[in-house]
């Protein structure tokens, strides 16, 4: 492991003095997610952080360093039960603990570096000694056993898989679409047959930046739209909380703003299907999206999404991200999948793992009745 240094951000104006450190490590990061920016954390920090009587989320940011150059962020909270300073419980995870709205939650890392990742949670684990704490990573699951391994003062305690799937799109739209297989061509066919059979013309509009601030109540409508869907599968409606369309808003105002797209395919003169999206530097990043139902038999977002990466084709983009969560409409565009790691532990000590052990069985049962409202489009507080 290359020789390197932890520094622990506590406080905002700490974390602003990592921006430009932070915005050259974004540069050397290849695969860049939307959710690894400063900026996105920023956002997330200004709208997600609780400062309660009982419950406190204090910064905990490891800044990882070769000498002065900023090699690694693990953007992290520390959020503690308890009153003031006494507390008996701890919790540290990632950054994005909301309702999926961050949807993937992994640290931003020169490649060169990697390993250092490792260094940073057994020391988190090995100065804790005062009542239980939680830890939670989110990491490639390449790179999970060796971390898992290089902290021996952790325990695991569970593990889940989180599928995330790319399209590897070529130089050329019709080369690109002989190479699907042949349900996602006949989609494809039907789609477009479908408009022309109606005399129905289609374009597609690409906005970019504070431009997309004026179509977002569209867009949120149409989200709602796609939320109350039956005939499909099920999605909650994330934008009916202001925070969370606060969050986005923030970001069409950041740093970010140029990344920032919202892709809008027009019916004649209305906007039918919308899909947020980030334009980052090896990717387009398809982030959520919503449709009018009463153009659901011409499967308009089928087309969006066709629509999407022909623009992204012609604007030079070499790769579309789908997103995570395995369904039918990200496998049947014949994706690559990358798989993350989702990673519970505790400090490796026998009276912490039995009461973690507990307290996992009744989060458990929350989070069954957490699916079940979103199902029902009654978001939850944050957890």
């Amino acid at each position: 492991m290359r020789a390197v240094t932890v520094r622990w951000i506590t406080s905002e104006a700490d974390l602003q003095g990592l921006e430009a450190g932070w915005r050259a490590l974004e540069s050397r990061v290849p695969g860049l997610l939307p959710f690894q920016t400063y900026d996105w954390n920023v956002c997330w920090w200004r709208h997600f952080a609780r400062n309660a009587v009982w419950i406190k989320d204090n910064l905990l940011i490891a800044a990882v360093f070769d000498q002065q150059m900023l090699v690694a962020v693990m953007p992290l909270v520390d959020t503690r039960l308890g009153h003031r300073d006494y507390h008996l419980y701890r919790n540290i995870r990632p950054f994005g603990a909301d309702p999926n709205l961050t949807e993937l939650r992994v640290p931003l890392a020169d490649p060169a570096y990697t390993e250092a990742l490792a260094l940073v949670w057994d020391q988190l684990a090995e100065r804790e000694t005062f009542g239980l704490t939680e830890f939670q990573m989110v990491l490639p699951a390449a790179l999970t056993a060796s971390t898992l391994e290089h902290t021996p003062h952790l325990h695991l305690l569970s593990q889940r898989t989180i599928p995330n799937f790319i399209v590897e799109l070529g130089d050329d739209w019709e080369q690109f679409r002989s190479g699907l297989k042949r349900n996602i061509k006949e989609s494809l066919r039907r789609c477009y047959n479908s408009l022309k059979r109606d005399e129905l013309s289609h374009r597609l509009e690409v906005l970019r930046g504070e431009q997309i601030m004026a179509v977002l109540p569209r867009f949120y409508a149409l989200h709602g739209m796609r939320a109350s869907a039956e005939d499909t599968i099920s999605h909650p409606d994330y934008f009916c909380v202001e925070r969370h369309r606060r969050l986005i808003e923030d970001m069409i105002a950041s740093g970010s703003a140029q990344r920032c797209c919202m892709l809008v395919l027009y019916v004649g003169e209305q906007a039918v299907a919308m899909r947020l999206a980030f334009a980052m530097p090896d990717e387009l990043y398809l982030y959520y999206s919503g449709y009018d139902l009463a153009y659901g038999r011409y499967s308009v977002m089928t087309t969006l999404v066709a629509e999407t990466m022909k623009w992204a084709i012609e604007q030079g983009y070499r790769r579309v991200n789908l997103s995570v969560g395995e369904d039918v409409s990200k496998t049947r565009w014949g994706p690559q999948e990358v798989s993350y790691q989702e990673v519970q532990c505790v400090p490796n000590a026998g009276w912490r793992i039995a009461m973690a052990r507990s307290m996992n069985a009744v989060r458990s049962a929350r989070r069954k009745l957490r699916a079940k409202r979103l199902q029902n489009n009654e978001i939850l507080p944050v957890a």
